[in-house]
């Protein structure tokens, strides 16, 4: 025996006792729907809250994906410098030999030649214009040895930073990579976590949802029961309303008109900009009596700059419908409304396209596509 039909045996069971008997029916079951409605509000909020993380996640990866193809081209162009440093480092390590051949050359001159050899060239000088230029070129070949030994000395400090600095570029593409690697790894991770979780909320969903399914049909074979005993239960008949949830793609439109407008990007070629529609709006005539979506109360009645006269209905767990534009409202706030209630008439208020009617259907903050929610069959579609 699967649950529903275990459910109805057990009301069917129930009924003939006498009224005190239907009460602790009635109220089991208001527990137990309540029960799951809270623990649906639950799943829907630690949802709400995953997909926020989420969010934040694929929002942190974006910025990491760009801030990764930004260090990707300026490690190309790191890597060019890299090879220029190589090519440089090669080129002074070929100076460098060249110069130690040069530099042992003069050197082995030198020690063959040593002090007297210079004194020797001074003294065989036999004019003193002959003096004159040995001197000169003996200054010009001891400047020169000196240039050149300078020379080799600055070869190998050049040779020296330019291999530091080679080593210490190195390292840093080596960490830059290794960082960024580890920080994509690390949110990929995250997000594969998340949306594990998020699987688990969706499953949890369904489970409630398919409970409240089955305690809501139970008592309305309740309510059928009593109707044949010719009895009436006022809380009966409002548990067996149902969540507006419960009632999605069969809720009737507010107004039976064209939808001109519907949810979602809306692209003004002209000024080449975008701007999210939250809503529908119907092409209502002025006068038009708009009707509630759903059971719900008054959260708002009165003008909002942009919508005009506008109504906001609050029809329980978090949802909210929206109904604007209109020429007169009918209902306050507080009220409670029925289905289908009439509460205004359609205008032009505060629009900007003339007459018509604008509807939002909202959960917590976040704006719904009215659309799947309604049945639009006696309704004209675009």
């Amino acid at each position: 025996m699967n649950f529903s039909v275990w459910v109805i045996v057990s009301i069917l069971l129930a009924v003939p006792n006498q009224g005190l008997a239907i009460t602790d029916r009635v109220d089991d079951i208001r527990s137990k729907l309540e029960a799951e409605r809270k623990a649906l509000l639950d799943s829907e909020l630690k949802k709400r809250g995953v997909m926020g993380t989420l969010y934040e996640i694929n929002k942190t990866l974006g910025k990491l994906e760009q801030d990764i193809t930004s260090l990707e081209s300026q490690l190309a162009k790191s890597q060019k410098t890299v090879e220029g440093y190589a090519k440089r480092t090669s080129y002074l390590k070929m100076t460098r030999e060249k110069q130690k051949v040069l530099l042992r050359e003069r050197l082995r001159a030198l020690y063959k030649m040593g002090f007297k050899g210079y004194t020797e060239v001074l003294l065989s000088s036999e004019s003193g214009g002959e003096f004159a230029r040995n001197l000169k070129f003996l200054k010009i070949v001891t400047k020169r040895d000196a240039e050149l030994i300078n020379s080799f000395k600055s070869t190998i400090v050049k040779l020296d930073h330019q291999e530091r600095k080679l080593r210490s570029q190195l390292k840093i593409f080596v960490k830059i990579q290794g960082d960024l690697k580890a920080e994509k790894s690390r949110f990929d991770s995250e997000k594969a976590k998340q949306s594990l979780v998020l699987q688990e909320l969706e499953r949890n969903k369904e489970t409630h949802l398919m409970a409240i399914k089955e305690w809501r049909e139970a008592v309305r074979d309740l309510d059928r029961q009593l109707e044949k005993m010719g009895q009436s239960d006022s809380t009966v008949k409002e548990l067996s309303r149902g969540a507006i949830y419960e009632h999605k793609g069969g809720l009737r439109p507010p107004v039976l008109r064209e939808i001109v407008q519907k949810h979602g990007i809306v692209k003004n070629h002209r000024f080449g900009t975008q701007i999210l529609h939250k809503g529908l709006f119907f092409a209502a005539k002025q006068g038009d009596r708009i009707s509630s979506l759903y059971w719900g109360k008054v959260a708002f009645s009165g003008w909002v700059n942009g919508y005009g006269e506008t109504i906001i209905i609050d029809h329980g767990d978090h949802y909210y419908s929206l109904y604007a534009h209109n020429s007169k409202l009918l209902k306050k706030t507080g009220d409670s409304v029925g289905q289908g209630e009439i509460i205004a008439e359609s205008g032009d208020t505060g629009s900007l396209r003339g007459p018509g009617l604008y509807f939002e259907l909202r959960h917590f903050s976040d704006s719904l596509d009215p659309v799947p929610w309604l049945d639009l069959r006696t309704s004209r579609r675009l």
